[in-house]
């Protein structure tokens, strides 16, 4: 009787000690994920602040899709480069060159490796002053130095092509609406209105150095600019999704091979309907939209109540060069690395547009 009595009495210890370990845990995990938000309200409590610093509204953005958000982040950009396909005065173009039909990996790869290399200048400091805080001037002014390189190769890629400003203008609301949407949506938290004005002002500041005409200054007129265009221009056209299709198969590279059909299956309920009629394709059944926001949730409760948050920004751009000058990925996101050797950033782009000089002068 004693034998089983303690017996008992140690099991019970143990169940009690598991869940104050557990619930411990939890409290742990949730103290930490809000630490950032809450450390960021009290640090900028006038949200408009962000509006009128570039300094704040990077490291605030930086936080969004380096640290907090960085799945989910880089995703809604991928969709804000995708969803312009939908529209047949860019699909037509774009088919017209044949860059994402035979060169999508290549294609993919150099819009990442553009896009990061504009925007992950401040991340890529903090870091580099984690590990060595006596970090010279001159190395720090060599981030933002290939962050201005990569705007103006940009802007020189985008010059061999007839693109309207219209379609600039609307893929650009895609790059700030997109972020929001998806964070909004699907992520373990909403955003902020400082995290919001922060995608905003970035995006603002690299649409106006893109020359690009007509931006306007509040985030309501830009979702009005997005919605209009959507409605006189994203219709059907054979060649949406001839260019949309090649590259589903290349996001598809990122899940195991048998989970294709399912991203096929999937990707209606990452757009509006009207988009969905554009490419050709079936809107989401409830069946699959039941499916999808189940596993959302079930990422959602993961992350929120298990996962700790990052502290350091996740990037793939590197600080330094190689002995080549190529600045090799940290990581590569899809199978087949394209600059498994490196690249140079006034290389990026399709190889007819390589320059004929070893060093890139912009303008």
């Amino acid at each position: 009787m004693f034998l089983f009595f303690t017996s008992f009495m140690m099991t019970d210890l143990f169940v009690t000690s598991l869940w104050i370990l557990v619930l411990g845990y939890l409290g742990y995990v949730r103290y930490y994920r809000y630490k950032h938000l809450n450390k960021m309200i009290k640090k900028y409590p006038d949200p408009d602040a962000v509006l009128q610093n570039h300094d704040i509204a990077m490291e605030i953005y930086s936080d969004i899709f380096r640290k907090e958000f960085p799945l989910f982040a880089r995703s809604s950009l991928e969709f804000a480069l995708f969803k312009p396909f939908a529209t047949p005065s860019v699909s037509k173009l774009l088919v017209s060159t044949r860059e994402f039909m035979d060169r999508c990996p290549r294609r993919a790869e150099d819009t990442e490796l553009i896009l990061s290399e504009i925007i992950d200048a401040y991340p890529r400091i903090q870091n580099e002053i984690r590990c060595n805080p006596n970090i010279s001037e001159k190395d720090i002014n060599k981030q933002y130095q290939r962050r201005e390189a990569s705007i103006n190769r940009l802007n020189e890629l985008h010059g061999k092509y007839p693109i309207s400003n219209e379609d600039y203008l609307y893929t650009l609301t895609l790059f700030v609406n997109e972020p929001i949407r998806w964070l909004n949506s699907w992520e373990w938290r909403k955003l902020d209105i400082r995290e919001i004005n922060a995608i905003f002002k970035v995006w603002h500041e690299i649409g106006t150095k893109m020359h690009i005409k007509n931006i306007p200054d509040t985030l309501d007129e830009w979702t009005e600019i997005q919605k209009a265009y959507e409605h006189s221009s994203v219709k059907y056209h054979p060649a949406n999704w001839t260019c949309a299709d090649p590259t589903i198969k290349h996001l598809g590279t990122k899940l195991p091979r048998f989970m294709l059909p399912v991203l096929y299956k999937m990707l209606p309920c990452l757009l509006e309907d009207s988009e969905c009629r554009a490419f050709g394709i079936d809107t989401a059944s409830k069946t699959i939209r039941s499916v999808f926001n189940g596993m959302i949730f079930l990422r959602v409760l993961f992350v929120k109540h298990l996962c700790l948050p990052r502290d350091i920004y996740d990037l793939r751009t590197p600080f330094y060069p190689n002995k080549e000058g190529k600045y090799v990925p940290h990581y590569h996101v899809y199978n087949g690395p394209i600059y498994a050797d490196g690249y140079r950033v006034e290389e990026l782009g399709p190889e007819k547009f390589m320059p004929k000089c070893p060093v890139f002068h912009s303008t």
